[in-house]
């Protein structure tokens, strides 16, 4: 990527959007108890933390990670990266994943140690993160943790048109993996998109004869700007995989919730006001919102019942 190519961090803040704040601490919700079911308290956190790190600052306050690597190909960004470091402890790889990933294999300070990799892309579905995947589940260490985060909005810019989509989708996802049905071309893409990458990951770990194989965990569909998937699971040692598989099927299990994750836009009144009527044991309705002296969808009231435990307090500051 050229310094003079737009990125990710100047287009949004990450740190302010209320369905992405949601999946990151449902992510981590499961991310603690898989760390306390397999006993892995040695991890080292890698992924793409721009110039915000929003996600290693969770990684290293609720998780305890110290030794984390951020890759950061734009040259801007790297140098706006090293200028906000979090923590002493966080190295920035100015490489693309693609060419970062190999050397990190090899890097003695970390490659016996489990990884947690969150390769968080703000694109489409590529041939690119393919790659990425099939890197990680290939030569991670064990008990390492992968998740993938990909733009899955159903338009002709990222997927084509229905028609062409087909192809695609199985260029992509190869030959190899269940035949698609008109029905996962026609309706339902982020959910089929997310269906193939597991099991795409579940393809890689086989073929490449992974002790442990691997066990999906996370499931999660969210919409801010754009509808965007996140998909992935443990690597285990053979002798985790119980640990890992009774952690995740536990009642509660939060990183794969069954409904998308679109959290409404409110103000910090709003929020505190809807917060103080809950937990409840009806439904929110929108006539009893209109009591309280506002209004909002039926679907935003579901979606903030669902998951209010985890919605973002933000707030500006003047000073």
């Amino acid at each position: 990527m050229s310094s003079d190519t737009k990125a990710s961090f100047d287009k949004v803040n990450y740190s302010l959007r209320p369905s992405k704040s949601i999946e990151r601490a449902l992510a981590f919700d499961g991310l603690k108890r898989l760390q306390n079911a397999m006993d892995t308290f040695d991890q080292v956190y890698l992924g793409f933390g721009s110039v915000w790190f929003s996600d290693f600052q969770i990684a290293h306050k609720n998780l305890g990670i110290k030794d984390m690597v951020s890759m950061e190909s734009n040259d801007i960004g790297f140098a706006r990266a090293k200028f906000n470091l979090p923590y002493r402890t966080v190295r920035i790889v100015n490489k693309k994943s693609n060419d970062a990933l190999p050397d990190l294999y090899l890097d003695a300070s970390i490659c016996d140690r489990p990884w947690i990799v969150w390769l968080d892309y703000d694109c489409a579905f590529n041939s690119d993160i393919v790659d990425d995947i099939r890197s990680v589940v290939e030569n991670a260490p064990p008990n390492s943790i992968l998740l993938i985060t990909f733009d899955a909005s159903d338009d002709r810019k990222s997927y084509a048109l229905p028609k062409d989509r087909r192809a695609i989708l199985e260029r992509l996802f190869s030959k190899s993996l269940p035949e698609l049905t008109r029905d996962d071309v026609d309706q339902g893409l982020p959910e089929t998109i997310a269906r193939l990458t597991t099991e795409l990951m579940i393809s890689a770990a086989v073929e490449s004869g992974r002790p442990g194989g691997f066990i999906p965990a996370f499931n999660m569909i969210y919409q801010d700007t754009a509808t965007m998937v996140t998909i992935g699971g443990v690597l285990p040692k053979p002798g985790a995989s119980s640990s890992a598989r009774a952690a995740i099927s536990s009642p509660g299990w939060p990183a794969a919730p069954e409904m998308r994750i679109v959290a409404p836009h409110l103000t910090v009144r709003e929020a505190a006001v809807l917060q103080s009527q809950l937990p409840r044991p009806k439904k929110l309705t929108r006539a009893a919102v209109r009591k309280l002296g506002f209004d909002l969808q039926e679907d935003q009231l579901s979606s903030f019942e669902r998951y209010y435990l985890h919605y973002p307090s933000f707030a500006q500051v003047s000073y």
